[in-house]
């Protein structure tokens, strides 16, 4: 109970200061701000998942554990860029992709239940532990050509600073919520292929 309110506390937080940046129009202050938090979501699910697997736990509590902290990177960018372009900016375009980042993050937290059931219960359905893995692979490939379109389109960069477009918060957000969804996916990928090895 401790933890789901110290995660309340730093989610609304986070947020709370995304959007002040972005209330400052403070390019460089709102892409840091972008990074720390996606990126320390990021950290604290790889040093889960490797506690995790020191404590040799079931693959259904380790499929969970991944799930649930890229659902939460969906869902933490979901409410930043909502707020931001409900109440701060205006991006008419904003509603299609908060839409679309609430229902994977749902999705994401949706399958974590799942496993965790799973997991509590010591059983193991592998159909849905492949259905996680191929999902994972899809995020890792889809979040890859998501930073580099970004870059190549000159939506984050110096030239997305210059420019300014209505959609420059959000291009943050993207960006280092789609790199935060790579590591933590591609590390648990890895994981998982050491431990089959190790068979």
């Amino acid at each position: 109970m401790a933890d789901l309110i110290i995660w309340m506390i730093a989610f609304t937080i986070s947020i709370s200061v995304t959007v002040l940046s972005a209330a400052a129009g403070h390019y460089d202050l709102h892409m840091g701000i972008s990074a720390v938090v996606t990126l320390t979501i990021a950290v604290v699910a790889v040093q889960l998942h490797r506690k995790l697997m020191a404590a040799k736990a079931h693959r259904s509590t380790l499929a969970a554990a991944t799930s649930r902290y890229i659902g939460l990177v969906w869902i933490w960018a979901a409410c930043a860029i909502l707020v931001i372009y409900e109440f701060i900016l205006t991006w008419r375009e904003s509603w299609h992709f908060v839409i679309g980042l609430s229902i994977v993050g749902a999705l994401c937290l949706g399958l974590a239940h799942m496993f965790d059931r799973d997991g509590v219960s010591g059983k193991q359905d592998d159909t849905l532990l492949s259905l996680g893995r191929t999902l994972n692979v899809l995020q890792v490939f889809g979040m890859l050509i998501t930073v580099i379109g970004l870059v190549a389109d000159g939506k984050f960069g110096f030239d997305a600073r210059d420019a300014m477009r209505p959609d420059w918060a959000a291009n943050n957000i993207f960006f280092f919520g789609a790199i935060a969804v790579a590591l933590i996916g591609a590390h648990a990928l890895v994981a998982e292929k050491k431990l089959e090895q190790a068979r």
